[in-house]
């Protein structure tokens, strides 16, 4: 599917009343505008993915996709891609992961701590995945997240092991244990559909 197709379809839930997988959730909020969206990128660092970028534009503030919806780009004070951590430079504790890279944002919450992430440094979006703290880069983008949203595909399909391309490492005996042992998929390999 195209980006056109995925917003087509996003767009059509919202119109039915299903913008999210909530029975209960709320309409959307209004997009945002084109300096919104440059603020929420001078914060980020990165342009975002032009599939989200049109989601906030023409669509709405968050509140469309799996769960309870994408976070808001922009709600009151705050941008996403702000962070509300310690400044660059102070992680010091070798038994604790470093801040999030610039660029990678928490772009939808699934409760209990598990959050996908979305990677801006990339040009299609790539997508992370965070849960209890560990965090894995997915072998899926932007638009393949949402696909498979529309698709009915539940979380356990496109979070589960198989589509990491290898957690993040916070050591050298880490880096090297997870290198002998993480699963490797090759360029173009997506079993999601």
């Amino acid at each position: 599917m195209t980006d056109d197709e995925i917003f087509e379809a996003i767009r059509q839930r919202v119109e039915m009343g299903r913008p999210t997988d909530l029975d209960d959730a709320l309409p959307p909020r209004a997009p945002v505008s084109e300096e919104d969206v440059r603020r929420a990128e001078a914060a980020i660092g990165y342009r975002l993915p032009p599939l989200a970028r049109r989601i906030y534009l023409e669509l709405a503030n968050g509140g469309v996709g799996r769960s309870s919806g994408i976070e808001r780009l922009i709600d009151g004070d705050f941008t996403l891609g702000e962070s509300t951590d310690e400044p660059p430079g102070t992680w010091d504790d070798p038994d604790e992961p470093p801040a999030l890279p610039r660029g990678v944002v928490f772009f939808c919450d699934f409760g209990c701590a598990m959050w996908a992430l979305l990677d801006c440094r990339h040009p299609l979006g790539q997508m992370w995945w965070l849960d209890q703290g560990e965090r894995y880069k997915l072998h899926l983008t932007l638009r393949e997240w949402f696909a498979a949203w529309l698709a009915g595909q539940p979380r356990t399909v496109w979070a589960r092991e198989g589509l990491w391309l290898g957690p993040e490492s916070w050591t050298r005996e880490e880096a090297e244990e997870r290198r002998q042992h993480r699963i490797v998929l090759n360029l173009g390999q997506l079993p999601l559909w």
